[in-house]
């Protein structure tokens, strides 16, 4: 669990705060719009402080032990000093890595060839090597494989087509990272699912990763590659708050702050894990100021990050080709939106093909094809929801054993999937279908916002960190309630909100009340389910009632929000 009790308080703390000062803006009588909303904002600005100093775990960060000063590097129960930076080793050796190396080693020899380079680095210093037993199988990760097997094959298939001062490279990023952490946590980095982003985010990933080393003379460069990310949020929140305001900006930072899905554990202090939100938010933010090539190139190239993110653009491009039946000017937007999606895709796939060939993208896609079938215990979507059964939880997946129950677990929840599909497929047609009809109506970033969340829901079934999207749903509810012209659409855009402040509740509260990741994880499914319901009734276009009464009586109509 990576959610302690101070950060709980802190998260309940600002959610409520959150929730109050929205009723307020939402709610607001005329007479006081400008004093509420400047209180308000204070207000949330104030919360927004706090949910970020929690996420951070206030200054706690993660531990490294790195190597005393009067030790010999790599010798076994060397005196290691505890520190706290804003470092993930598991994410660093994964991302930073397998980006850097990903020419050598592709998307499966990285625990193979860390295993040879860790028992070479072991052997030049006369110390038993770090990683031994098992080692997971990124050719399939419901398996593994004994360690001299994974060996063999780095030796066998790697190491010849490397050139030997990248193999020396290798072996000596792997010196450098065993300097920061305990010798025991090797064998447990060989034991994820390995390093899985497209070729095209490659590119970038990459050439960062051999642009800033580990280290450089005494200086922990390491650290610099870290901040990237944090740079990256502090820019999403400052467009969101020149597009949005302040008040918008502020909701999206207190909750992306007071979350346990995507607390500060999972991708805190990680190598460049937040490229695609940067740009889901850069690309929102660009069809709300009508630039709409620029959006279509920031949604394209979240796309080209993880692919889900595909369902940002197709939702941002609804409500421009409803209106562009019957609009010149909304067809124009549609092509540029189209033109910058479809540009950036292509550039960066082509690119990446240049760089990698045409073998990378295909082992890529054979391995997602498989990794979305895989039922890891903090995922999230409809999957988890469908299939659960009371023999799902309270597993121990733990070490070789485990992952032979992991393997015959993932293959009986399969077959309940394929078993479900007369119920799952009319659900996710529905959800799907929902999202869009109501996303005609809408301006295009809140369709696009609304579609992407239930595409990635219905339709995949990301790790429960990808769901930090979700900080931008109570942030544009809010921006509709602020900007709806009627005291009924006020309400509607707050009622959802507070429903979403309702479910992000429970996603704080499950871990608490069910010790079982499996059990609590299969809740949060359920919650985000029956928010996404909410939210999609919510946007029904319930006012058409109001419209005739409005035709009887001869009153104005309310102006459809526009783009």
């Amino acid at each position: 669990m990576f959610f302690d009790s101070n950060q709980l308080l802190a998260s309940f703390v600002t959610v409520f705060l959150a929730a109050a000062v929205a009723s307020l803006l939402a709610l607001r009588r005329e007479g006081s719009r400008r004093l509420t909303r400047a209180v308000g904002t204070a207000v949330l600005a104030a919360g927004a402080v706090l949910a970020l100093a929690s996420w951070t775990r206030f200054g706690d960060l993660h531990s490294v032990f790195v190597d005393a000063p009067d030790v010999t590097a790599g010798q076994p129960h060397r005196r290691k000093i505890e520190r706290k930076e804003p470092f993930h080793f598991h994410e660093f050796f994964h991302y930073y890595l397998g980006a850097k190396y990903f020419g050598d080693l592709g998307y499966e020899g990285l625990y193979d060839c860390t295993a040879l380079g860790d028992q070479e680095n072991a052997r030049e210093v006369g110390v038993p090597p770090h990683i031994g037993g098992w080692v997971r199988d990124l050719d399939d990760v419901l398996r593994d494989k004994p360690y001299d097997a994974a060996v063999a094959r780095c030796r066998d298939e790697y190491v010849p087509r490397m050139n030997p001062a990248r193999w020396s490279a290798f072996k000596a990023d792997l010196r450098e990272l065993q300097t920061l952490v305990p010798d025991e946590w090797w064998g447990e980095v060989v034991y994820d699912a390995g390093f899985n982003p497209p070729p095209s985010w490659v590119l970038l990933g990459g050439a960062v990763a051999n642009l800033i080393p580990i280290r450089l003379g005494h200086l922990p460069t390491y650290l610099l590659s870290k901040s990237l990310d944090v740079a990256l949020l502090v820019a999403c929140f400052l467009v969101l708050r020149s597009t949005f305001g302040a008040p918008v900006a502020a909701t999206a930072a207190i909750f992306f702050g007071a979350s346990f899905i995507a607390s500060y554990g999972w991708n805190g202090g990680a190598f460049l894990r937040y490229t695609w939100l940067s740009a889901v938010v850069f690309g929102l933010a660009s069809a709300k100021r009508g630039r709409w090539v620029l959006a279509g190139a920031m949604f394209g190239a979240a796309a080209c990050d993880r692919l889900f993110p595909a369902g940002f653009a197709v939702g941002a491009a609804i409500p421009l080709a409803w209106r562009a039946l019957r609009s010149a000017p909304d067809r124009r937007r549609l092509a540029r939106l189209g033109l910058g999606f479809g540009g950036a895709v292509g550039a960066l796939v082509l690119a990446s093909l240049l760089v990698f060939g045409f073998d990378a993208w295909r082992v890529f896609f054979t391995r997602i094809v498989r990794h979305g079938d895989v039922y890891y215990t903090m995922h999230i979507g409809l999957k988890k929801v469908i299939t659960f059964r009371d023999w799902v939880p309270s597993q121990n997946f733990h070490g070789h054993v485990g992952l032979q129950r992991f393997h015959d677990w993932n293959v009986r929840l399969r077959e309940t999937w394929a078993a479900s599909r007369w119920i799952a497929v009319p659900v996710q047609l529905a959800a799907l279908g929902g999202a869009g009809f109501v996303s005609l109506r809408r301006r295009p970033y809140e369709a696009g916002l609304l579609v992407g969340v239930v595409a990635m829901f219905c339709f995949s079934l990301p790790a429960n960190y990808y769901y930090v999207v979700l900080c931008l749903v109570p942030a544009i509810l809010l921006q509709g309630a602020l900007v709806s012209p009627s005291s009924l659409g006020r309400a509607r855009e707050w009622g959802v909100a507070m429903a979403f402040a309702l479910f992000w509740l429970t996603t704080l509260l499950a871990p608490r009340l069910y010790g079982d990741d499996i059990l609590y994880d299969h809740f949060i499914c359920e919650g985000l389910l029956a928010f996404l319901g909410v939210w999609i009734a919510a946007w029904l276009p319930w006012d058409r009632g109001a419209a005739l009464v409005r035709a009887r009586t001869g009153a104005a109509p309310a102006p459809a929000p526009g783009v």
